[in-house]
């Protein structure tokens, strides 16, 4: 019932190296992929952008990841905003994966960050990176006082 020996896995050099050697027409394909991805994402972002401000969140500006998996990396302003506003949101969103799934990571950054206490820092803002995998991170800058 013996296998054989184990062949280790492929190292990061070793994949890389892989991809390298793709030829044209693949990589070429790979890069179509790549394009489109980052478009159709680009597309769900910027549809989400009336809702997410009246649920609270003023877009600053955002960049652009290309990388094995491209991302669009957004930088928000919080700013008050009514309950009802917030729910209408929510529901503007519902047909929107990327953009619900925005709403929610910012909707509990938000509720991080009125939890933090940082004595002379304020949020500059918070960031997030619409990919695969939604992260966000709270940008702190110290107060001007």
């Amino acid at each position: 019932m013996s296998s054989g020996p184990k062949r280790p896995s492929k190292t990061l050099t070793e994949h890389a190296k892989g991809i390298a050697a793709l030829p044209g027409e693949k990589f070429a394909e790979l890069k179509a992929f790549g394009a489109e991805k980052v478009q159709e994402t680009l597309g769900a972002f910027l549809s989400a952008l009336p809702a997410l401000k009246q649920a609270g969140y003023d877009l600053r500006e955002f960049e652009i990841e290309l990388g094995l998996t491209p991302k669009v990396i957004a930088h928000f302003m919080p700013h008050p905003a009514k309950e009802e506003d917030i729910a209408a949101a929510r529901e503007a969103l519902k047909d929107n994966k990327i953009g619900a799934s925005m709403f929610s990571v910012l909707r509990r950054a938000g509720d991080m960050h009125r939890q933090i206490k940082a004595p002379g820092f304020e949020c500059a803002h918070m960031e997030i990176d619409v990919g695969v995998i939604p992260a966000v991170r709270l940008r702190y800058r110290a107060s001007d006082e």
